[in-house]
């Protein structure tokens, strides 16, 4: 049952980050920085998840003095890292681009599960790693050199977002066995508000004169992108394997894809409806497979 709510959790967390991206891209059109979506998102989410708890239970702040370097490889390198370095390769390049290499990150976790954690490659987890991979190259267009392409540093930038989101994955994963989901996520937020504060001040912030409208657009992607789904993600990450939960993720950009096509003229076609279904028949091999009871497994 617990494999279950992983899986639903992960999923819903992935088919919101989406719908967030086309919203985002919204947002970008409206002359919006990246960088200040991706910085207030984080801080306001940060902000109103320590405000409730600080209120209503302060338990779930308490954290270990020793785990803070931990905390702040994975909220920097992983939350902020994930965030900063995809915006950045969307800048350089496409968003079919970046898509296409940051979810090279599933190939990367499952590799390093099966070397060094001594997980099992099961024919489940391969036939879905590579279901999911080919679905995304249908979904995303990569079939065409046209759709694929963009400046060395794009790439670049699209690969650091892969590292950076499997670290988040591999490493984030043993947070979740120490601490409550709250804790953890609380402090994972934090520190990359902490990060993004030395590379954008509050006074820089303050000097901006940020209208109502604006704070209002900034509380939307912050719940949206980050506050519900990396709450869901974050449990989900308590339940299942992190070589399973970012498999999962791919489903992210077949719902952004179709958010696109649905609220932004974008383009659907039979070869990006099939990327789509072979994004859902991986995960519902993996699903199936977590029957077999196989044990979570976490790097220290």
């Amino acid at each position: 049952m617990r494999h279950l709510k992983g899986y639903i959790a992960i999923s819903l967390a992935a088919i919101m980050w989406g719908v967030a991206a086309s919203v985002a891209k919204s947002f970008f059109n409206k002359a919006y920085e990246p960088l200040i979506l991706v910085q207030m998102r984080v801080t306001l989410s940060f902000a109103v998840m320590f405000l409730f708890f600080h209120t209503t239970n302060r338990s779930l702040l308490v954290f270990r003095l020793r785990d803070i370097p931990h905390v702040l490889i994975v909220g920097i390198l992983g939350v902020a890292g994930s965030n900063y370095f995809y915006y950045a390769a969307i800048k350089e390049t496409n968003v079919s681009t970046s898509i296409l290499v940051q979810y090279t990150a599933p190939i990367m976790v499952m590799l390093y599960a099966v070397l060094f954690q001594k997980e099992k490659l099961t024919v489940a987890k391969l036939s879905a790693l590579i279901l999911s991979i080919g679905g995304i190259v249908l979904a995303v267009g990569a079939y065409n050199p046209e759709v694929i392409k963009g400046s060395q540093k794009g790439i670049i930038f699209a690969l650091l977002a892969a590292v950076s989101f499997s670290i988040f994955n591999i490493s984030g994963k043993s947070l979740t066995q120490k601490y409550s989901i709250w804790t953890g996520l609380i402090y994972l937020l934090g520190a990359a508000t902490l990060f993004w504060s030395f590379i954008n001040t509050p006074l820089d912030i303050v000097r901006a004169n940020y209208s109502a409208e604006d704070w209002k657009v900034f509380c939307i992607i912050a719940l949206i992108s980050i506050l519900i789904p990396y709450s869901l993600y974050y449990y989900g990450l308590k339940h299942i394997q992190s070589s399973k939960a970012i498999i999962i993720s791919t489903l992210e950009p077949v719902v952004a894809i179709v958010s696109e096509w649905l609220f932004l003229n974008g383009k659907m076609g039979i070869l990006q409806i099939t990327g789509a279904v072979s994004v859902i028949t991986a995960i519902l091999l993996l699903q199936r497979d977590s029957k077999k009871g196989e044990p979570i497994i976490v790097s220290e």
